[in-house]
């Protein structure tokens, strides 16, 4: 199962701001970032890895806070297939994961960083 990594900032006002933010950070990493996808509730980030595709999901979470909660995480996509009978290659999304803790903990003023379910 998959962890997110919750934070808490100020810093963005909306989840298409923390997008912006990740994607731009993102490239500094030569993870060649697709442009950030609004899916109404979230939004996504595409990046690829040694021929792995790996997504990263990230928005505000809905949780009252004095400081805005958000959340952010990678998902490497597998076939199901591969999943049952195979053996899955889980560097890139760990070197994805890697980036995005690192990115997060550079956020001016961010607190409460933790990775969880």
């Amino acid at each position: 199962m998959n962890q997110n990594l919750y934070f808490k900032t100020t810093k963005f006002d909306s989840s298409s701001a923390l997008a912006e933010y990740v994607f731009s950070e993102l490239k500094k990493y030569n993870l060649s970032p697709q442009e950030p996808v609004n899916s109404d509730y979230m939004f996504s980030i595409e990046t690829k890895v040694e021929d792995t595709y790996v997504h990263i999901y990230m928005g505000k979470n809905d949780e009252v806070s004095d400081i805005p909660l958000w959340q952010i995480w990678p998902e490497q996509r597998v076939s199901f297939i591969c999943k049952i009978f195979g053996k899955v290659d889980k560097s890139p999304e760990l070197l994805v994961k890697d980036k995005l803790e690192s990115i997060v903990k550079n956020i001016d003023g961010v607190s409460a960083i933790e990775w969880g379910i």
